[in-house]
């Protein structure tokens, strides 16, 4: 009889314990570490609620001091949840909400990148399959992520024939396009030159024409556009090609202005939905070009000085004029 006695008190200080907070909190615990999705899912929604409140707080201040005290006060720190996202890579290291939560870091340049740079590095340089690696680095934002670049585009170069290699090389680009070191600018270039040499006339090209119609070295850029006007046949690639080609040549010199104009003319006369924004943007340029295109003759403006005396461009005619542009953004 004690023997059961001391048994059931044993069960019962079991049970009791069980129902106990502390016990409770624990299988909590382990339950939440059993899905690092809800938490990752957590760890976004609270950095948007955190953004849209700073947002309307912004919005509803009346005053330039007011507003100071909401972008002191309000404004989220993305060190707080950069310290949430590291403890969840760390509890779940093979997990792709692992790799979500150190791109984070990374693309908010939090303090922590530095500690999440290695980890991210690392875990993308143990995937050796391409298949792999383009899902998951297609789940990951590229802002931010340029010093990821170098040895993706190394792997796909090792199998450029791999039917990944053009979305990863793209990825590349795109992660690197803004730079901002020569190292990356180079990684860049270096990947465009790729793609163009083995890959004109695929149609995931359209955001690289894009680009091209923005670079700083244009002669290089037009030599390119030019390829994807002649080798690619996506309406969207083609469409994207003939517009920054009119970018580059609208800059060029005097003689390159006609050029540019047909092709803006082309795009603005592409009636497809899917091009009603690039040829709003065509319309705008052309419009531009034809009053302060290169050759052109300046428009006459009429303004004032910094002593409320109105005068006309025309006055200064013939004469050497020093201008001072400046504004505030």
């Amino acid at each position: 009889m004690k023997i059961f006695t001391h048994g059931l008190a044993i069960y019962v200080s079991l049970v009791l314990s069980g129902l106990s907070p502390g016990a409770a909190n624990q299988d909590e615990v382990k339950q939440a570490k059993k899905d690092p999705a809800k938490e990752w899912a957590a760890i976004e929604k609270d950095w948007a609620d955190a953004q849209q409140a700073f947002l309307k707080a912004y919005r509803e201040a009346k005053t330039d001091d007011q507003r100071k005290q909401v972008l002191k006060e309000k404004r989220p720190k993305a060190d707080a949840y950069a310290d949430r996202c590291l403890k969840l890579a760390d509890a779940y290291p093979d997990s792709p909400e692992s790799l979500k939560a150190l791109a984070w870091v990374m693309s908010a340049r939090a303090a922590a990148s530095k500690d999440a740079l290695p980890k991210l590095k690392d875990r993308l340089a143990a995937i050796t399959d391409l298949d792999r690696l383009q899902s998951t680095l297609s789940t990951l934002p590229t802002y931010g992520l340029g010093e990821l670049a170098p040895p993706i585009l190394e792997k796909v170069k090792a199998h450029p024939d791999h039917p990944k290699a053009v979305p990863l090389l793209m990825w590349v680009c795109s992660a690197t396009v803004y730079g901002p070191s020569k190292e990356l600018s180079k990684v860049y270039n270096d990947t465009v030159d790729l793609v163009m040499a083995r890959f004109p006339e695929r149609e995931e090209l359209t955001p690289l024409a894009g680009w091209l119609g923005q670079d700083d070295n244009p002669a290089w850029a037009e030599n390119h556009l030019r390829k994807l006007l002649e080798k690619n046949r996506s309406e969207a690639v083609m469409g994207a090609a003939s517009y920054g080609l009119a970018l580059v040549l609208k800059n060029k010199d005097e003689a390159s202005q006609p050029e540019a104009e047909k092709l803006l003319e082309s795009v603005v006369a592409n009636k497809s939905p899917t091009n009603k924004d690039l040829a709003t943007q065509a319309s705008n340029e052309l419009a531009d070009m034809k009053v302060r295109g290169l050759g052109k003759k300046a428009p006459d403006i009429v303004g004032a000085d910094i002593d409320g005396k109105e005068f006309k461009l025309s006055d200064y005619k013939g004469k050497v004029i020093l201008l001072d542009f400046w504004g505030f953004w």
